[in-house]
């Protein structure tokens, strides 16, 4: 499939208050006043001409006023009119933009001028426009007729922006008539009518378009158009044209109510031309993977708002409905697609939205208090089953409207006692749009304290006991268990202990080299021991987790290694610093279960589990690794193992490996590899990633980029199994972007 290819330009230029005005001579001096302003001119030559009431002068011209500069080899000034004229390598500074030309005409009252055959340089950006002739039309307005614009220096520029007559309102927009990108002395691109956003504060107009073409779309634009409607609120409109399937509508509104208490609400609605079934015309339309697509009518609402309440109170609402199950990875681009959106949400509130291949979608509203040691959560969460409502079948998703919290977190029973404890409770309603025999509606309460006592002994060994109970009462509507029993009220009580047993032996060696002064080796044996007793919990209802607990009788040993250096180091003005790095980190583990071993024969597993070692190795700045192996003794064979690593330079090359393998999901290996061909100008990297259980390649992914002070270039291709897609991007500094994504 041919990727949506993306247009993107901006030009954003920050003002440049040009002021023309004359002044003294290298053996005459005179202050002139303007709008409190005295200018200075100092010359070779100067003159004054009663007649026409205008100071001339000639040779070394300099004459300065507040932030203002301005040279050439001739320049008249009129007391009366304000008017200024100069020719002769014209070379005007005004704060930190200046302007060169062979002739200006500037009046000083007005700030409005012509310059000939100039260039204006705007310091913020770095831009240049050049011109044969410029018009300072207002404060912040610029026409150039056979203009040009560029981020780049130098007579021949490595790209510019050419136009018949271009017109540029800084915090507003720039108009470009037959604008011609060139780069160098080479015309690339051509339009008729150019028109680019030239802001610098927040305010109303259009923002950046998308252009481009896929097999799936057609041909697609997207022009969107910012609206602030005031300084906590503002809107934005998608408009997204596709030859193909028709116009979709989407608009977005943002608002901040206090630094605690915002919103962010978006909808996006089209009128599909195109249907998901198998028909030959429309076979592309369909993802693979779900059912045929019928509808037209196709929408997503989502939203997400912080809300602060009363006596400290804090409200959560994450809403997330869409028509199909093909709308989300068919849209998954563009300004309103699925991935900007995400994004957006994570950006604002810290939360992201399910994954586009998600097809139970979750809606949420949390109503929670924390105190210093205690907490309350009161949420309402909705499960959206897109595939039950398209294809209008039964849906049992469950659903918990509401449910309560209550926690403790870990503190002491009293302040002089040694005894600590958490707790967790809770309520929840459970309910299902439809049920059955086993997927029932009810109500649930849990509560569940857990007490710990941790004993030290000397400075070598810690101790700590722990004793739990559960308590839990359901009530239930239509449920029957397997013995026949339909009573709606249910019970369970629960037990749990254990034990946690550690020490801590540690040792320093000293190095005193330049790669650590002292390292320090710290090993941590622990033994674990957790119970749970069995209950019979057949006559239950299963909602969740909590309604089938298993029996526990495990013993855990683990063994800790840590390795920390640190280094001395003396800043410039001699005060020193100790800096502790971790080196190295693993852990070794495996649990013994005590219950397969009382089984005897008559064990459905061996006792051992398995031998897991876990690590973070970080020796020196360009070496990394991490990952966790694990092993099952009884067989002798791995059951996971997820490692990787990076090695790198000073320059910024890398090459990064890792190798994934379960016995239940995926056998991979993965290379990726950087490298600085010319450092901070030209870098390339190749990836790769093969299935080693298929003895095939997954992805092949290799790109270049190129950087240069007003430009960069990027190219990448990437060949998947199923699809083949090359990118491009071109970067013009100070200006924008354009290329495919």
């Amino acid at each position: 499939m041919v990727s949506c290819k993306r247009v993107l330009c901006q030009i954003c230029i920050v003002p440049a208050v040009v002021i023309f005005l004359a002044g003294q001579a290298f053996c005459f001096s005179a202050s002139l006043p303007t709008k409190k302003v005295s200018w200075h001119i100092q010359a070779r030559q100067v003159s004054y001409e009663d007649t026409r009431k205008l100071y001339i002068a000639e040779n070394d011209v300099v004459i300065t006023g507040g932030k203002t500069r301005l040279e050439a080899d001739y320049v008249e000034f009129s007391d009366v009119t304000k008017d200024a004229f100069a020719k002769g390598n014209v070379l005007l500074i005004s704060g930190n933009d200046t302007i060169t030309c062979k002739s200006m005409n500037i009046n000083l009252a007005s700030e409005t001028g012509t310059i000939h055959q100039g260039t204006i340089f705007i310091q913020d950006n770095n831009y240049y426009i050049s011109g044969d002739k410029l018009q300072k039309t207002g404060e912040f307005t610029y026409d150039a007729e056979k203009g040009s614009i560029t981020t780049c220096e130098g007579d021949t520029p490595d790209w510019k922006i050419t136009g018949k007559d271009i017109e540029v309102t800084v915090d507003g927009y720039g108009h470009a008539s037959h604008a011609v990108l060139w780069a160098k002395k080479m015309p690339t691109l051509y339009a008729p009518y150019f028109i680019f956003p030239a802001k610098t504060e927040r305010q109303t107009g259009l923002l950046i378009p998308i252009a481009g073409y896929s097999d799936e779309m057609g041909f697609e634009y997207q022009q969107p158009l910012f609206l602030a409607l005031s300084d906590s609120t503002d809107a934005t409109l998608y408009p997204y044209y596709m030859s193909d399937r028709g116009i979709m509508l989407s608009g977005e509104y943002r608002y901040v109510l206090s630094p605690d208490s915002k919103g962010m609400i978006m909808m996006s609605h089209l009128n599909d031309r195109t249907e998901g079934d198998d028909a030959e015309e429309n076979e592309d339309y369909n993802i693979s993977s779900t059912p045929d697509r019928t509808n037209h009518d196709r929408y997503w609402f989502r939203m997400k708002h912080d809300q602060e309440l009363w006596y400290g109170f804090n409200a959560k609402l994450d809403i997330d409905y869409v028509s199909d199950m093909d709308y989300l990875r068919t849209f998954g681009d563009g300004y309103a697609g699925f991935n900007s959106t995400d994004h957006a949400f994570e950006k604002m509130f810290g939360r992201d939205l399910d994954s586009a291949t998600d097809y139970t979608r979750e809606n949420s509203l949390l109503i929670s208090k924390n105190w210093f040691s205690y907490g309350l959560n009161i949420e309402a969460l909705w499960y959206d089953n897109i595939q039950a409502r398209q294809l209008d079948i039964e849906d049992t998703t469950l659903q918990t409207l509401p449910s309560v919290e209550f926690f403790a977190a870990r503190q002491k029973v009293a302040e002089n006692f040694g005894l600590y404890y958490k707790m967790d409770s809770e309520f929840k309603s459970f309910y299902r749009q439809d049920t059955t025999d086993t997927k029932i509606t009810g109500r649930r309460a849990d509560i569940h304290p857990i007490f710990y006592y941790p004993i030290k002994f000397g400075k070598a060994f810690f101790i700590e006991p722990y004793a739990g109970v559960r308590g839990t009462l359901w009530d239930t509507d239509d449920f029957t268990d397997s013995n026949g029993d339909d009573s709606d009220t249910r019970t369970r009580g629960l037990y749990e202990m254990g034990l946690d047993l550690s020490t801590t032996l540690s040792r320093v060696f000293t190095l005193n080299t330049d790669f650590a002064e002292k390292i320090e080796h710290k090993v941590v044996p622990r033994l674990e021991y957790d119970y749970i007793p069995f209950v019979d919990q057949e006559d239950l209802p299963d909602f969740d987790s909590i309604d089938g607990i298993s029996e526990k009788n495990i013993i855990t040993w683990s063994l800790t290694n840590t390795f920390t250096s640190r280094k001395t180091i003396t800043d410039g003005n001699g005060d020193e610093s100790r800096i502790y790095k971790e080196l190295f980190w693993f852990k070794l583990s495996q649990g013994y279960d005590i219950r397969y071993e009382q089984d005897g024969d008559d064990a459905a597993d061996d006792p051992w589990q398995d031998l897991t070692l876990k690590y973070e190795l970080n020796p020196m700045q360009y070496l990394t690794s991490n990952g966790t192996i694990a092993l099952d003794p009884n067989t002798g064979h791995f059951t996971k193992i997820q490692v990787g690593g990076t090695v790198s330079d000073n320059r910024g090359d890398s090459v990064n490996l890792s190798y994934r393998y379960s016995t239940k999901y995926s056998h991979t290996w993965n290379t990726t590899i950087r490298t600085n061909l010319v450092p901070d100008i030209l870098q390339a990297y190749y990836s790769v990633e093969t299935d080693l259980e298929d003895k095939k390649t997954v992805q092949t992914g290799a790109g270049i980029s190129i950087n240069q002070p007003c430009w960069g270039l990027n190219l990448a291709f990437k060949d998947e199994s199923a699809d083949k897609s090359f990118a491009f991007m071109v970067i013009l500094k100070g200006i924008g972007e354009f290329g495919t994504q």
